[in-house]
């Protein structure tokens, strides 16, 4: 009787654990995030949410980015800078410190393209240590010269304990 008595309480306490205890994921609120083609009309930019997924009391493994990439005139806003026949892509890269563990590129022309993906190790060994965002233009037809805007580096947000 005892014995089913001290396994029942086992159980009923690892259940409340579980329930009390969101992963980290649940607790870091998403991050916004933003980079542009760096010329004077903005012809290309990209922005949105990055989440950064943690297993428990580890380093993020990886991270969720969810938005979308711009290339101006868009059919909603056509006067806002004139078609230059470039397109603008979007380019995500993940680090483990040094080593590249995922990288992601999305294009847009005369648009908006949204977009969701994840990037990183899923190892717990091997965590994201930054994100590198960065918006280049290239032509459509002729040969390069491309150009790009300046890389913006994210890294994981950190959760601060409250008292």
């Amino acid at each position: 009787m005892r014995v089913i008595r001290v396994i029942t309480t086992a159980a009923a306490l690892a259940a409340t654990l579980a329930v009390a205890a969101p992963a980290r994921a649940d607790i870091v609120p998403p991050r916004p995030f933003y980079a542009d083609s760096g010329d004077n009309c903005v012809y290309g930019y990209t922005n949105g949410d990055l989440l950064w997924v943690t297993p428990g009391p580890l380093p993020p493994i990886t991270v969720n980015v969810t938005g979308s990439v711009v290339d101006r005139p868009t059919p909603t806003d056509p006067r806002a800078c004139r078609d230059d026949g470039f397109s603008s892509t979007a380019t995500f890269t993940a680090y483990s410190g040094t080593v590249v563990v995922g990288s992601q590129a999305v294009r847009a022309d005369n648009g908006q393209v949204r977009f969701q993906f994840s990037l990183g190790t899923n190892r717990p060994g091997a965590p994201v240590s930054h994100l590198v965002v960065q918006v280049c233009r290239d032509p459509l037809v002729t040969l390069p010269p491309s150009y790009c805007g300046r890389a913006v580096t994210y890294r994981p947000t950190s959760i601060t304990p409250t008292a």
